[in-house]
């Protein structure tokens, strides 16, 4: 018979699962007791060029440890299966939490003071990202050191995932998210940051003209009592335009006449083209039941002209809703202190890029509507987004080169 194998004792060389998952652990404990103790940092609110040296420091010291420390115990542990497990099981065990958990001001005590609502400035978080990193760092240097082509996929969606992940954490005090107010003929220079400081931009933008398409208005049954909307077999809203028919109940709408700018004359309304001049519809409600008929104008209102309702009996008034957006945009310059300019035009999902700024139509005075005179802009400033991005294509490269290179071997094997 064979003598039974002797039994690994706990720290005995090679570190396997269980003196990994202790360590992960530990790490763990020790960014809670740092959270509980020492309180919130802004581990990760790094501002350029410290974020900058950090990312060249962290790769030169991963460098040093494989190229002259290759040998050491712990360094041979990080190259290892269970380390790198172990680093990802906790990664998403952080990640849970973040999920669990909202990310916002709690009012339960425990949770702030674990700080379970902050999970990405976490003390834990910040101590198992760096033991990820370092895992997926060093693996990743010793097949870039040892590159076959075999391992050409296992080296892009590495590195690609090294790259994203470390510069969307170092990068993250860089992004800058400004909201500038603009208002129409007169330049805007200084715009608020989400701490509500200003800040003020290397260019101008002048607004020259801000424009709104609108839908038409909408009509809508009310009950007088309660003061809500009626639900006509799960509809409640209806859209509003000359010759349109509905029925609401046992009571039959005809629109007479749509006004998509209107003003109160005597006893109806009339075409206006002004400022602050409102929609109108004139109706006829009929009760199918009675055949009692109402007949009058209705209006949407605006900041200049109140809204108008008709009331159709005791129980029911018929009532126009405030036109919505349909489309807006800004007609802006940029001006620049050599004095040159470029014309564009903003609108909402299409942004404008300008030196490493992306403008953004964001909103506008929604109580002047479509006579509003400012426009909201957003500027962002993501100055690391070229390296998360050039990290992706490489895991999106080197899972395509995985499949491609994984149908070639079993053609060759048939």
């Amino acid at each position: 018979m064979k003598p039974d194998r002797e039994k690994r004792m706990l720290w005995e060389n090679p570190w396997g699962y269980t003196e990994s998952f202790i360590i992960g652990i530990g790490l763990l404990l020790t960014g809670f007791a740092l959270e509980m103790f020492v309180g919130r940092q802004s581990a990760f609110e790094l501002v350029f060029p410290y974020n900058l040296y950090i990312f060249l420091g962290f790769n030169l010291i991963l460098v040093i440890l494989y190229k002259w420390f290759s040998k050491n115990q712990i360094v041979r542990w990080l190259l290892k299966v269970p380390a790198s497990i172990t680093s990802i099981v906790l990664v998403t065990f952080m990640v849970l939490l973040m999920g669990i958990f909202p990310q916002i001001n709690s009012t339960n005590a425990l949770v702030n003071t674990l700080g379970l609502n902050h999970i990405t400035t976490h003390w834990a978080f910040l101590l198992i990202i760096i033991f990820f990193l370092t895992c997926l760092g060093l693996v990743t240097i010793k097949r870039i050191a040892q590159l076959k082509w075999k391992n050409f996929g296992f080296v892009l969606n590495h590195l690609g995932l090294y790259l994203a992940l470390f510069a969307g954490i170092v990068g993250s005090g860089d992004l800058q998210r400004l909201s500038l107010d603009t208002y129409e003929g007169s330049p805007s220079i200084h715009a608020l940051d989400m701490n509500n400081q200003k800040v003020e931009l290397p260019f101008a933008i002048y607004l020259k003209d801000f424009k709104i398409e609108e839908y038409n208005p909408k009509l809508a049954l009310v009950d007088n009592e309660k003061g809500e909307l009626v639900h006509n077999n799960g509809k409640n809203l209806y859209l509003i335009d000359s010759g349109k028919v509905y029925n609401f109940e046992e009571y039959h709408v005809r629109i007479l006449k749509f006004l998509e700018s209107s003003g109160r004359i005597e006893n109806g309304y009339a075409f206006v083209n002004e400022q602050g001049s409102p929609p109108s519809a004139e109706i006829e409600v009929i009760n199918t039941k009675t055949k009692d008929t109402v007949k009058g104008w209705i209006s949407s209102g605006s900041f200049r002209h109140p809204f108008e309702s008709l009331k159709i009996d005791a129980k029911y008034s018929m009532v126009m809703t405030i036109p919505e957006a349909k489309k807006f945009s800004s007609d802006i310059s940029i001006l620049n202190i050599d004095g040159s300019r470029i014309e564009t035009t903003l609108e909402v999902n299409k942004p404008y890029s300008y030196k490493g700024y992306k403008l953004y139509q964001l909103s506008y005075d929604d109580a002047m509507g479509k006579w509003s005179t400012l426009s909201v802009i957003e500027l962002v400033r993501d100055p690391w987004l070229p390296v998360i991005y050039t990290g992706v294509f490489m895991m999106i490269a080197g899972a395509v080169y995985m499949f491609w290179m994984g149908n070639k071997f079993k053609k060759e094997t048939k």
